[in-house]
């Protein structure tokens, strides 16, 4: 009698905070992916390479893994809110020096300011959600995280792109959009009256006494964690290549002259990622296993077509099949390693979870705009689209891993 009304009590405490964990990452991830459409303005006025280019992209990527790295596990002992909190101030200091940036040693300052502050908000944000799912429903709880943090991913070049095509100042208007949810994501952390027991500070904890550690995956499930990290790891591949070069290929390769069009295939493509994230959650692992990497390699394939045929209309079917491809492989990963976590070393497994992605994310990135420089985009682009094939058939020779 008395159990079927303590679930919703503890769903209706628990809606606050879950809010504004899911804000925090939503905020993190758009700041960190609103310069994608920015990136091809600032080349024409500051005149700088392709490799340049993705340098200060991948930059990004050097604060988050630094932040990992040293503090990966900080929030299984010092508190969700406690980390969560610093992060944003990150983001928004990196949005502020966006908004004032007159060169690409200031982009690359920006980047890093933001990259530290999502290294430390994505995987306190991520345990923090899982935690507080009131009838431990860690599907949901994962699915939730990645749907905030794709939501944010395609937010974030969408108002970009629109206010290059609607205002006169279109590298400076979105990032005054984040500095707003910035402020009002602190407002609802520190308001947010947090669950008892749930990714609070230990009582034996002492600032004073913690020292770095490097991320740790139990031993037992090194298979299981290998399995989510490559999953991650190939969906996101694709999502580095069109928030770096997107508008630049869409541009250059494609024919696409309007930058705020150019811009909105990044938007569009993470936009159906977290389109098919959602539909994907009440799917079996092993179908999406199967699933998602044979329409990445068809939507790769596809986008090798629109190079070779400068066809605007193959670019989109690559960017609509290589977006459901990532997200329905992307659920596997997240709802893998949240399974798979124990409560004590959840935070420090879900960062190294995302330590993987986003290394993976920067090589990627690097290695495209080198050989952008030395053999042409197109050839680079050819050689992506190779290598994405060949992972998508890897993983699915291991999908005997996607169970815990």
């Amino acid at each position: 009698m008395h159990s079927p009304v303590a679930l919703p009590a503890q769903h209706s405490r628990n809606t606050l905070p879950i809010a504004a964990c899911m804000l925090a990452l939503f905020t993190t991830i758009l700041t960190s992916h609103m310069p994608t459409p920015l990136y091809a303005v600032w080349q024409q006025q500051w005149g700088f390479s392709a490799t340049a280019l993705t340098a200060v992209f991948s930059v990004y990527v050097l604060g988050v893994v630094i932040t990992l790295l040293t503090m990966g596990s900080l929030s299984d002992q010092l508190g969700r809110r406690q980390m969560l909190i610093p992060g944003l101030l990150f983001i928004l200091g990196g949005a502020i020096i966006f908004m004032l940036a007159g060169s690409i040693h200031e982009l690359g300052l920006a980047r890093l300011i933001t990259g530290i502050g999502t290294g430390m908000v994505t995987g306190a944000a991520t345990a923090a959600v899982v935690e507080m799912e009131p009838d431990g429903n860690w599907t949901r709880g994962a699915t939730l995280s990645a749907l905030a943090f794709t939501s944010g991913a395609a937010t974030g070049p969408t108002i970009s792109s629109l206010t290059l095509r609607w205002t006169d100042h279109g590298e400076v208007w979105p990032f005054l959009v984040a500095v707003a949810l910035c402020l009002l994501t602190l407002a609802l952390l520190l308001r947010a009256d947090w669950p008892a027991g749930l990714g609070q500070r230990q009582q034996d904890f002492r600032l004073r006494a913690w020292r770095p550690t490097p991320i740790k995956v139990p031993r037992a499930l090194l298979g299981t964690f290998l399995f989510a990290a490559a999953a991650i790891s190939l969906a996101w591949s694709t999502g580095s290549l069109y928030s770096s070069l997107g508008p630049i290929l869409a541009r250059e390769l494609i024919g696409v002259t309007d930058l705020a069009l150019a811009g909105l295939f990044a938007a569009g493509w993470q936009l159906v990622a977290g389109a098919s994230q959602f539909a994907a959650q009440r799917q079996p692992l092993n179908r999406l296993i199967l699933v998602g990497p044979l329409l990445l390699i068809a939507g790769v394939l596809a986008l090798a077509g629109a190079v070779w045929q400068e066809s605007v209309w193959l670019f989109i079917v690559a960017t609509l099949t290589t977006g459901m491809a990532a997200g329905a492989i992307g659920v596997v990963a997240t709802v893998t390693i949240a399974r798979a976590a124990p409560p004590a070393a959840r935070g420090a497994m879900t960062s190294a979870f995302y330590l993987a992605a986003y290394l993976t994310m920067a090589t990627i990135v690097l290695s495209i705009g080198f050989a952008s420089d030395r053999v042409g985009l197109v050839n680079s682009t050819y050689g992506f689209i190779g290598l994405i094939c060949c992972a998508s058939l890897g993983i699915m020779l291991l999908r005997r891993r996607a169970q815990p």
